[in-house]
């Protein structure tokens, strides 16, 4: 009865292993792929060496998180002593989380109560025969600080030596060599400072002799269609040809006469007086001269003045001023004499016709 054992191929059984096979479908190569990258990656955590910097950083940051007290406990806990430093502060009633000493509660003056407002202790309060209502605000600070615990550390404090009086360590002053580089720096500074000034002046200054030059030769040509012959205004020290000779005459007798004046001025110095004297006896007599016919030499006389001393004087002062300055004036006598404008290079009518059309009397205003 072989045939009786064999299962009936339309019985459930065969009903049921296809069910349950064709539920565990096959996964894909994708699946696949991801699913041997995971458990890759936690194998790699779990083998994985940590660094140097890792590894510090962990045990700085469980060292941050752990007290003294408790890694000395832990110590205590593994070695089975405990730390001798941890022993003594233990000893002399040290309780972790306090201040060394004794507490403000055994402190046998923390009952006293302070002082009001008005510095007067409460009646009732005060101990004894302690009057603390007398107590000065130095006495009460020094009382309350001994009172209080220190809760900060000691400041460092280096000890350098015995030193007396105003010894202490003063700044580095600065070295001969640091001076010297200022003081060159300086005066490489000024150097160039007066360099520039002086190039600007000079520029200043000749560009000034070139316009004196052409006012002055306009002024000439003015002044010769008005018949003037002389004006101080056209004197030029560099052409010998603009002064006259009886000017100069003038000019010349004007020193002697001022160099007169200044000697009468002068003390007479007794010693200079007998050299002269000595000279004067070497001399012939000049009546002894003309009695003999011998010709005596006279000095030339000057001509007659022909210019004033105003006009002297108002032409020493004009040739010793600068040539810019020589420019103002001789502009200002081109508009006042001639109504003529130099910058405008037009001679105007009258003062009306100038003041309407001229803009203005210096350089900056025809820009």
């Amino acid at each position: 009865m072989a045939d009786d054992d064999e299962d009936d191929y339309l019985s459930d059984k065969f009903l049921l292993q296809n069910a349950s096979a064709s539920g565990s479908k096959p996964s894909t190569y994708a699946e696949r792929r991801r699913q041997a990258q995971k458990e890759a990656a936690i194998r790699n955590e779990q083998n994985r060496k940590k660094s140097r910097r890792q590894l510090e950083e962990e045990s700085r940051e469980e060292g941050l998180r752990k007290s003294l007290f408790e890694k000395a406990q832990e110590e205590a806990a593994v070695i089975g002593t405990q730390n001798k430093a941890m022993n003594m502060m233990l000893k002399m009633g040290f309780k972790p989380g306090q201040s060394l000493g004794r507490s403000d509660d055994d402190h046998d003056d923390t009952s006293i109560p302070g002082p009001s407002q008005n510095g007067i202790y409460p009646e009732g309060k005060a101990l004894g025969n302690q009057d603390y209502s007398k107590e000065t605000r130095e006495d009460r600070t020094a009382r309350e600080y001994r009172i209080k615990h220190r809760t900060e550390p000691l400041p460092l404090d280096v000890w350098t030596g015995k030193k007396g009086v105003g010894l202490g360590k003063r700044a580095p002053s600065p070295s001969a060599l640091t001076h010297a580089a200022k003081v060159a720096k300086v005066s490489e500074e000024n150097v160039k400072e007066t360099f520039r000034e002086r190039a600007r002046r000079e520029f200043e200054e000749k560009r000034a002799e070139g316009r004196l030059f052409n006012a002055m030769k306009t002024l000439r040509t003015l002044d010769e269609k008005s018949g003037i012959t002389f004006n101080i205004h056209t004197l030029d020290p560099n052409d010998p040809q603009t002064f006259p000779p009886d000017f100069i005459e003038a000019l010349e007798q004007d020193a002697i006469d001022s160099s007169a004046d200044l000697d009468e001025t002068v003390t007479v110095d007794p010693e200079r007086l007998r050299r002269q004297m000595r000279l004067d006896a070497l001399q012939p007599i000049q009546s002894h001269l003309e009695d003999e016919g011998e010709p005596v030499v006279k000095k030339p006389k000057l001509p007659n003045r022909k210019y004033s001393e105003k006009t002297i004087e108002d032409a020493k002062t004009y040739l010793q001023l600068g040539s810019q300055q020589k420019l103002v004036v001789v502009l200002a006598h081109l508009r006042n004499k001639y109504t003529y404008c130099f910058w405008c290079g037009t001679q105007y009518d009258d003062r009306q016709d100038m003041a309407a059309n001229c803009p203005g009397e210096d350089e900056e205003a025809h820009d």
